[in-house]
């Protein structure tokens, strides 16, 4: 995915084109004009109206910003308050994931579990005395 965030400016840009001027002007002036600077000028996009906005190809970074915009400058404020909640929550999950992924006692049983079936796997068969003897004559009735 790389960093994509001068690309998504220009694309937050252009949807902000097609919004009512109300809601614009909620959005902070230095705001529009960091987007502005920022933008990536080689890049262009436009928004296809024959298509919903929900179906238009947006990139992961221009979702995010205008995710973050709703929610600071045009959700309600019990629409805030969801938002919120439900970041909050996401993010306990995500570190519960991460915590559990990284328990400091499961870390060495797996080393140890590795360990063992990486011996398992590894089997040494050690010729046998006689096997050596037989393979010994086999060679010297082949010369």
């Amino acid at each position: 995915m790389g960093n994509n965030y001068h690309k998504a400016y220009v694309e937050v840009l252009e949807i902000l084109k097609y919004i009512p001027k109300e809601e614009f002007d909620k959005i902070p002036k230095d705001m529009i004009q960091t987007f502005t600077e920022k933008a990536d000028n080689n890049y262009q996009y436009h928004i296809d109206k024959t298509i919903p906005f929900e179906k238009q190809v947006l990139l992961d970074e221009t979702k995010s910003i205008l995710a973050i915009l709703f929610r600071d400058y045009w959700a309600t404020d019990f629409q805030r308050e969801q938002i919120l909640l439900k970041e909050k929550l996401d993010t306990a999950k995500a570190e519960e994931e991460l915590s559990e992924k990284y328990k400091y006692d499961d870390l060495f049983k797996r080393k140890h579990n590795m360990e063992r079936q990486t011996k398992e796997m590894i089997v040494y068969e050690k010729e046998k005395w006689y096997e050596k003897f037989l393979h010994f004559i086999r060679k010297l009735f082949k010369r």
